[in-house]
């Protein structure tokens, strides 16, 4: 009987990840009207906590991609998760407006950027050398199965009993990851003796790279992003000037 490649396991592990982290990340909506009525603080305030971690999430990307590139796969997804989960468990005590704003603006916008970002893309490359597309896929629907699921949920519990028994849930789903991420995540494929699912032949992508500094390596990922996009802005702007002028002279 022909063994099933580890590979699996992972896309198992990241998959349920991505739905805890994403479920954490979506669920400001569900919350919002009961931490307006619970705490009495405006619903702009509460709304601008949520814009904080969505800007976090959103320039986030270099970073990780260097930390898991530097640190380990491993050890970042335990450290994001478990940033959630204390995270979680920082809102039941939660009384001030500032409190909000640093739990759910950059504790759950670090946490949850780590698995909402880059993660996909990291295990579908270093991982699989066929079907990339599907777990690619597969990783990327993750996050709107959560929503999906668990955000109806969510809201029928805090409707029916009340906010913190939805927050217990979302604890009690970060804190079962943690310990699942510790047993079954693996940095590589080589870590289990394997190559890649699909591999043939030696690996030449699994070169030994030097360790950088992650902060160092991030801000060189952007340098070289604006680099290669300059040229089409400095495009753009020569184009839509004529192209407008080109529309009124006719």
């Amino acid at each position: 009987m022909k063994k099933i490649h580890y590979g699996w396991m992972i896309l198992v592990v990241t998959f349920f990840s991505i739905i805890v982290a994403g479920i954490i990340h979506s669920s400001s909506g569900v919350f919002l009207v009961p931490f307006e009525e619970e705490f009495g603080w405006d619903r702009a305030f509460i709304s601008l906590s949520f814009a904080i971690s969505l800007v976090i999430y959103g320039f986030s990307g270099p970073f990780v991609a260097a930390l898991l590139e530097n640190v380990g796969v491993k050890k970042i997804m335990v450290l994001a998760m478990s940033i959630l989960w204390v995270g979680i468990g920082l809102t039941f005590f939660m009384a001030y407006s500032w409190q909000l704003i640093l739990i759910w603006g950059f504790i759950f916008g670090i946490g949850s950027s780590v698995f909402l970002t880059v993660l996909s893309t990291y295990v579908a490359n270093h991982w699989f050398e066929k079907r990339r597309g599907l777990i690619l896929g597969i990783l990327t629907a993750s996050t709107a199965t959560g929503q999906l699921i668990l955000l109806p949920v969510l809201a029928v519990i805090v409707e029916s009993f009340s906010w913190k028994w939805a927050m217990e849930l979302i604890f009690f789903l970060s804190a079962v990851m943690i310990p699942l991420i510790l047993i079954f995540m693996k940095n590589s494929p080589q870590e289990v003796g394997l190559a890649r699912y699909g591999q043939i032949g030696e690996d030449h992508e699994e070169a030994i790279l030097e360790k950088k500094n992650p902060v160092r390596l991030a801000f060189g990922i952007l340098k070289e992003a604006v680099r290669l996009t300059l040229p089409q802005l400095k495009l753009w702007d020569s184009f839509f000037p004529h192209a407008v002028s080109r529309h009124i002279s006719r």
